[in-house]
């Protein structure tokens, strides 16, 4: 069980939960209860507590525990959820309190694996500017891909800026604003994959009822955009899974990327993983990254560099590329994708004999 002052520091210091009323409101309830910052504590080692114990709320929520609770969840009630008020902390309380033996038992199993279809961008960007560079097949690795739904990013739709990628008839439509698409290099350009491989701890399983439903209840109730990307995304890649390899990255990284054609360049992509990573274990994870590098030339991007500011002043998230130049931000993203600003480090791109591209993009 964790430390009670953390967690409530935890709480206290969230960021990143801009699209979501409710949630920004009961940060504060959470950190300055003391037995809910005990139910909180009792989340798994290395997840965050506050994406834990609210999606463990929700979960029981959408699967239809009677209470007054739901009244304030529009994924529950649709467009009559009313407004945070003076009676919701007090709602959330006795909420946790009845349901307290159940809440424990989902943050003592579950993890917290978002996993938002909208991250699938960062793939395509990746191959788009392994293209730049290089007519070989790459290799796609996706490391905490949850149940690999961003494995299938050929399947999307993607309307990036003004222009629009990717498969038009596709379900699935991911919509980026970007203010300077002339920075990006041209997402219609992609090498051929030789292999798609995703690593994730304990991947859901999208056959499953309530792998389904916990997936479902990671997506904040205001946010219902994206529970309807997410549903149309599990349809797609339950027709076609991809190659998913349980285990801990630290272990099992090493001898994936061992498996991975020799020589091949590849793609290495991680968002809002590595934050669930124990603190202590994290050079070991970075160390299991690099070893898909052993072998090929990698391209390694990680939307993980918090509190970062774009250039237009908002805060986001850094997007960093590792090659064999080296490691820099190459862009400052909304931690779910709804945006993202491209910095001019996007085209200082190498491959391990060291060839750069001339500058490339779309206006």
């Amino acid at each position: 069980m964790r430390d009670i002052e953390t967690v409530a520091e935890t709480f206290r210091t969230a960021r990143g939960f801009d699209s979501s009323p409710l949630y920004r409101q009961l940060l504060t309830v959470v950190a300055n209860d003391e037995a809910l910052l005990g139910l909180a504590a009792r989340t798994r080692h290395g997840q965050q507590p506050t994406f834990a114990l609210f999606g463990a709320v929700h979960y029981l929520l959408l699967r239809g525990a009677p209470d007054a609770l739901a009244e304030y969840y529009p994924s529950v009630v649709g467009d009559s959820a009313r407004p945070f008020d003076r009676n919701t902390g007090r709602a959330f309380m006795r909420f946790c309190d009845a349901y307290s033996a159940q809440i424990t038992s989902i943050l003592g199993t579950r993890l917290v694996q978002t996993n938002h279809v909208q991250r699938a961008v960062v793939l395509r960007l990746g191959l788009a500017l392994l293209r730049q560079v290089t007519s070989a097949p790459v290799c796609v690795v996706e490391v905490g891909c949850s149940a690999g739904l961003n494995l299938r990013a050929d399947r999307y739709a993607f309307t990036v800026g003004s222009a629009a990628f990717g498969d038009p008839t596709s379900p699935v439509h991911i919509q980026v604003e970007v203010p300077d698409a002339g920075l990006l290099p041209d997402l219609d350009q992609l090498p051929d994959v030789a292999d798609v491989v995703g690593i994730d701890l304990a991947p859901p399983d999208i056959a499953d009822d309530d792998d389904r439903a916990w997936l479902r209840a990671l997506v904040w109730p205001e946010n219902s955009h994206q529970a309807a990307q997410l549903q149309a995304a599990m349809e797609v890649v339950a027709a076609d899974p991809p190659r998913v390899r349980g285990g801990n990255a630290i272990e099992v990284g090493p001898k994936v990327a061992a498996t991975l054609p020799p020589g091949l360049p590849r793609l290495v992509v991680h968002t809002a993983t590595r934050i669930h990573v124990p603190a202590e274990d994290r050079p070991a994870f970075d160390a299991a990254v690099a070893s898909f590098g052993v072998h090929g030339p990698m391209l390694h991007l990680a939307l993980e560099d918090d509190q970062r500011t774009a250039p237009s002043g908002r805060p986001g998230v850094g997007l960093t590329a590792t090659d064999a130049a080296g490691s820099r931000t190459i862009a400052v993203a909304d931690g779910h994708l709804a945006w993202l600003e491209p910095l001019p480090e996007m085209n200082d791109m190498v491959t391990g004999r060291g060839r750069r591209p001339g500058r490339r993009g779309r206006g």
